[in-house]
């Protein structure tokens, strides 16, 4: 198969898929590669992973797959599953240079581009794909414009590599400073449990006290423990659960107080 074979079966996948009958790509994508004793898990850095960056590293998989085997059922599904993608970056890119090339004749070279030359590729993360394709459309959107324009070789300016395709497996700024937050506020209540559950504890007896730090802290079991008191294990086990809950008490009272006196 061709790519301009490929190229004409996309369209009417793409139709099939929208009218109901086709699974989503991402499936078929994973049912191929398991077919060929592949998985996206293979990749480093995508194992366990779940919405764009599965997808990302989907694509990066079945890439790596179509540069083993030259399959033309992989390179198939690879531009029904990363068609959508590749035509945004074209149209991304083109939105700097005005409209002087038609974005899909531009993604047909890239999709040319990317058939050709898949020795080329590196799967060595889940976003391998996406940067490496993007080269490809860059590439691609330059020698058009230097046929279209007698020649001129144009250089991409700032805004446009501002544009390049993020790297998925870097958290913007702006989650971190919200992870960083989350975690510090996270911290604090726990600190606070911590005090309550202490100032708990301090106020059971001296027997109770002794009970729940060997059951608790030491991990002692009942039976040894109900030998060094004296006492049978049912009546150890009455001991903690009671001291159990005084401490649950005296925290819900402590916490409630304070709930309410915030309102």
């Amino acid at each position: 198969m061709t790519p301009s074979h490929t190229l004409a079966a996309t369209p009417r996948a793409q139709r099939e898929q929208s009218a109901g009958t086709e699974l989503p790509a991402e499936v078929l994508a994973e049912a191929l590669l398991a077919r060929h004793g592949r998985s996206v898990d293979e990749v480093p850095g995508a194992a366990g992973s779940c919405g764009p960056l599965r997808q990302a590293a989907l694509a990066t998989t079945l890439m790596d797959e179509y540069r083993r085997t030259n399959g033309c059922e992989v390179f198939e599904c690879l531009v029904r599953l990363a068609g959508g993608m590749l035509l945004a970056r074209v149209r991304a890119r083109l939105r700097f240079l005005g409209s002087v090339l038609d974005p899909h004749e531009v993604l047909q070279d890239v999709i040319i581009n990317i058939y050709r030359y898949p020795d080329r590729f590196d799967a060595c993360r889940p976003g391998a794909f996406a940067a490496w394709s993007s080269t490809i459309v860059d590439n691609t959107i330059r020698r058009q414009l230097r046929r279209h324009r007698g020649g001129v070789d144009l250089a991409l300016s700032p805004s446009e590599v501002l544009a390049q395709h993020p790297d998925l497996q870097v958290r913007e700024p702006a989650h971190l400073v919200e992870d960083h937050e989350e975690c510090a506020q996270t911290a604090a209540a726990f600190r606070l449990l911590l005090q309550f559950y202490l100032a708990a504890v301090q106020q059971l007896s001296e027997r109770e006290r002794f009970v729940l730090q060997m059951v608790e802290v030491r991990q002692m079991r009942y039976a040894e423990l109900a030998g060094i008191l004296g006492i049978r294990p049912e009546a150890l086990k009455m001991v903690v659960f009671r001291a159990r809950k005084r401490v649950l008490e005296r925290m819900t009272q402590w916490l409630s107080r304070g709930r309410a006196e915030a309102v």
